[in-house]
């Protein structure tokens, strides 16, 4: 029996509609509907309430499968950006665990390292947080800004800092394991160009093209040709990319990109837009976030509050994800917004 199934059993068992259980905890109707169903899992400070309001032990209630515990790992990463000690300490010793089982080594591994990821970029916001009050304190302190960029992945300009060797000669081999591996052709050739490493990376984009033919062709050569100066060369490349593939929206998308790396932001909003247009659900909220971003960068408050209200109405219809820290998160950049249009119109 799963855990949905057994909360909805004992819920009527109790007599209680999913409005009540749901204003006893402190959570929405929806919240309860989506344990019931299974798209949802309630957290774990509320399992020692929910056992006192169905009269029955935790461990009676809540006999999780092995996908239960998956599933509910990959819900507290999407839901949480620093997770309290109890839960992050659960999840890493059920995925631990997990890595003897053949059958869910990969994910397992998977989900370590996001959790790691996310545990390391909590760690870095307050990285950020502790230096940017030192500032406060001591503005002409180096090591303060030092930490900062860091901590907010600034750019540095000591190469001995800044460059992706590292990265690089992992990918060199990760391709040489890997050679039918399309997308690892695109990490290594990131971050050759990325160090102006154009004669490799130029190699590395012909591979590319042997294995599939694809809009990423022209990107990356306009890529290296912008990079070795050759702006207007690298221009038409990047138009190839939707008039090849006009229908593709993920090409619109990739074009604007081009044009906001430039700073070029009228161009890249206008791109970004008619990606929008032709996607079909389940729909990704790039396009709507990019545009919010550099909304606000040109300080267009109302774009950026209508692009935001978009990307949380996507969420809504098309992921069904109507709480939780991402969508929180877009709630707090709307409030922003107008807090900053208010401060204008005084």
């Amino acid at each position: 029996m799963n855990m949905g199934k057994q909360i909805r059993e004992n819920r009527l068992r109790c007599n209680l509609t999913q409005d009540k259980l749901a204003e006893v905890l402190g959570v929405t109707p929806q919240a309860v509907s989506k344990w019931e169903s299974g798209a949802g899992f309630p957290d774990i400070t509320l399992l020692p309430e929910l056992s006192s309001i169905f009269g029955v032990k935790i461990d009676e209630l809540f006999d999780f499968s092995v996908d239960d515990h998956l599933n509910r790992i990959e819900n507290m990463l999407e839901k949480e950006t620093m997770l309290s000690r109890s839960d992050f300490d659960y999840a890493m010793s059920y995925l631990t665990k997990g890595l003897e089982n053949p059958e869910i080594k990969g994910r397992c591994l998977n989900l370590l390292a996001n959790f790691a990821l996310q545990r390391s970029q909590g760690y870095a916001d307050m990285a950020a947080d502790y230096a940017k009050r030192a500032l406060e304190v001591d503005p002409e302190k180096k090591d303060n800004h030092s930490i900062l960029c860091k901590a907010q992945r600034g750019a540095e300009c000591d190469w001995c800092c800044a460059n992706h060797t590292e990265l690089i000669n992992y990918y060199k081999n990760f391709v040489e394991k890997n050679p039918d591996y399309f997308a690892g052709y695109l990490w290594l050739a990131d971050n050759l160009i990325a160090d102006h490493r154009l004669a490799e990376a130029r190699k590395v984009v012909e591979k590319m093209r042997s294995i599939k033919e694809t809009y990423h062709y022209p990107l990356y050569l306009g890529w290296i040709a912008y990079a070795d100066g050759r702006r207007d060369e690298a221009e038409t490349l990047w138009r190839e990319i939707t008039d090849k593939y006009p229908d593709n929206w993920v090409t619109w998308f990739t074009r604007a990109d081009t044009f906001a790396h430039r700073a070029m932001y009228d161009e890249a909003i206008a791109l970004f837009k008619e990606g929008v247009k032709r996607q079909k659900p389940p729909r990704f909220t790039d396009g709507e976030d990019s545009i919010a971003q550099i909304s606000m960068l040109k300080g267009d408050y109302e774009g950026a509050i209508k692009a935001y209200e978009n990307v949380i109405e996507i969420l809504r219809e098309d992921w069904k994800m109507t709480e939780g820290e991402t969508v929180r998160g877009y709630e707090e950049n709307i409030e922003r917004c107008r807090e900053k249009l208010k401060r204008e119109q005084k």
